[in-house]
């Protein structure tokens, strides 16, 4: 089993339409790192149902925990 938790902070919530499911939001988050950033502000952008999404806020500390397990 692996589990990784990136901890970082919300900087974009936003619809996206375009992906062909209207109920979802695009949330970009900005990991807490200590090196220069020379790309997107973003490190990582998840589609997730809108109900989700309505409870975040964009500027606030988050936590994503990825995890697998062996089958």
């Amino acid at each position: 089993m692996v589990k990784i938790s990136l901890r970082g902070k919300c900087n974009n919530i936003r619809l996206n339409p375009t992906n062909g499911e209207p109920a979802r939001c695009e949330v970009g988050i900005e990991l807490d790192h200590n090196v220069p950033l020379t790309y997107h502000l973003y490190d990582i952008r998840l589609f997730v149902p809108t109900e989700f999404a309505n409870l975040l806020e964009i500027g606030l500390p988050i936590i994503v925990t990825l995890e697998q397990e062996a089958s």
